[in-house]
């Protein structure tokens, strides 16, 4: 067999089915004994799998799954636990390709701008607006954004995304199209499906 043509597969330990390891979530053990979240999947250790999806984490939980795998050295986490560090780090990475996609020269930010460039030759990839932008504002951009089919969603505080720009309070994001915009689309699918809504 050619080197590098054989994916590695992990057993979700919910739904038992057998998927290639980067459409798993993985988890290890604390040294402390506690089930630890590893989504970009680079802590030291034995790992265990599940499905991206809160039915597989819940049905591993109930199940007992992690205390077996391994071996009696980790406490069995809840369900509920485990879904919300999940839906944090999953979060935390959203966060930083919006900071990639600035470093990058991929970033538009601020309503008045993202308006224009919504109304460019060159629509953006993506739309993101904060949690706690003004209802007006908010209506506007996604009206817009919804009109020319490009992808809104809300996540995180003004405070927050001035932040990852380097800049004061930002309400309103747009990232241009390309590979960074498509993984923020990735992970933010992956969000809502764990954490249900935005």
């Amino acid at each position: 067999m050619p080197s590098g043509s054989h994916k590695a597969e992990r057993t979700c330990l919910g739904c038992r089915k057998v998927l290639d390891q980067n459409q798993l979530v993985r988890y290890v053990a604390s040294p402390q004994g506690v089930v630890l979240v590893d989504y970009r999947g680079k802590l030291p250790g034995r790992g265990a799998y599940t499905c991206i999806d809160r039915d597989c984490i819940f049905q591993a939980a109930k199940r007992q799954q992690f205390s077996r795998t391994f071996r009696g050295k980790a406490e069995n986490p809840s369900g509920e636990d485990l879904v919300g560090a999940l839906g944090a780090e999953i979060m935390n990475r959203i966060l930083s390709l919006v900071g990639m996609a600035r470093k990058s020269g991929s970033v538009v930010s601020g309503s008045g701008l993202v308006l224009t460039a919504l109304s460019g030759p060159e629509a953006l990839g993506i739309v993101l607006v904060s949690q706690d932008i003004s209802s007006g504002i908010g209506d506007k951009v996604r009206g817009k954004a919804d009109f020319l089919r490009v992808p809104c969603y809300t996540v995180s505080t003004k405070e927050d995304l001035g932040q990852l720009l380097g800049k004061g309070e930002r309400s309103v994001v747009g990232i241009k199209p390309g590979p960074l915009a498509e993984s923020i689309k990735l992970e933010l699918a992956r969000y809502t499906h764990i954490a249900g809504e935005f």
